[in-house]
């Protein structure tokens, strides 16, 4: 006979209690229980409200800082172009000064070359010389100006040739008549240095002229007074020695001690006979 005790318990029909699950038995190295949820609080800046803001004064000053500089500036820009145009204006003096200073003694440096000269009428063209000045040191330490003649290309052995010959500058042809000179007819008067430059006067004259004035045939011309100091002391008034004229017909033989000759156009001299 079976025991009460030993028979199987019957069955409940009552919800059975559910035993809380342990998670630590899921893993295979225990883990700690979760901590807590925690949440993080940064404090805050505070304003003070005691600052105040930058006072209006202190922009006025910088705005007037700025002004003064570029003041500043601007007057160092033109303090800046006041030298630079006082330095340009020296290193022009002073070109202008080396360039005077060249020119001189170019002019001291040329010699006087003779023209060649011809007593046929289909010689060859000649070129006139130009006179040139040297400078000589006196006994009492003074420069001295010696002023040297130009050359006619007339000589004594035959003191009333003619030739032909052309200007330096405008290739003009001309005759010149040595031992003559014009007694009357004047046009103009002037100082030039060789009968090249006033032949060459006499044709620009009569490249302006008005149409009713009278046209130059040629000129008289003293070499001598290149020296303008010697042409005043022998001719008692003018420092000229090319003196253009209008008519031919008042050519005569020189009868004065200096040399006097006369230049003519192309065409203008072809009667004069020495």
């Amino acid at each position: 006979m079976m025991r009460a005790t030993d028979a199987p318990p019957l069955h409940s029909d009552l919800p059975e209690t559910v035993r809380s699950l342990d998670r630590s038995s899921l893993y295979k190295y225990s883990v700690p229980e979760s901590p807590q949820p925690h949440s993080t609080v940064y404090a805050l800046h505070t304003v003070d409200e005691t600052l105040e803001s930058p006072p209006a004064s202190s922009k006025i000053e910088q705005s007037q800082f700025q002004h003064r500089r570029w003041s500043l500036l601007l007057l160092l820009g033109l303090i800046l172009m006041t030298i630079a145009g006082v330095a340009g204006g020296f290193i022009g003096k002073t070109i202008e000064r080396n360039s005077s200073k060249g020119t001189t003694s170019l002019e001291s440096a040329s010699a006087s070359v003779p023209a060649l000269s011809s007593s046929s009428a289909s010689s060859a063209s000649l070129a006139t010389p130009t006179p040139s000045s040297t400078a000589e040191r006196d006994a009492s330490g003074v420069f001295e100006r010696t002023i040297v003649q130009p050359s006619s290309g007339c000589s004594s052995a035959d003191p009333y040739r003619s030739f032909k010959a052309r200007s330096f500058m405008l290739n003009i042809p001309y005759t010149t008549v040595c031992g003559q000179g014009w007694l009357s007819y004047d046009l103009i008067s002037m100082s030039v240095a060789t009968q090249s430059d006033c032949i060459e006067s006499c044709s620009q004259y009569n490249s302006i002229k008005e149409t009713g004035d009278r046209s130059c045939v040629g000129a008289g011309f003293i070499p001598a007074w290149w020296n303008q100091t010697l042409a005043m002391v022998e001719s008692g008034i003018t420092p000229y020695n090319c003196f253009l004229k209008t008519n031919t017909s008042g050519i005569a033989r020189n009868n004065q001690k200096f040399e006097v000759i006369a230049i003519c156009m192309e065409g203008m001299c072809d009667n004069i006979v020495g």
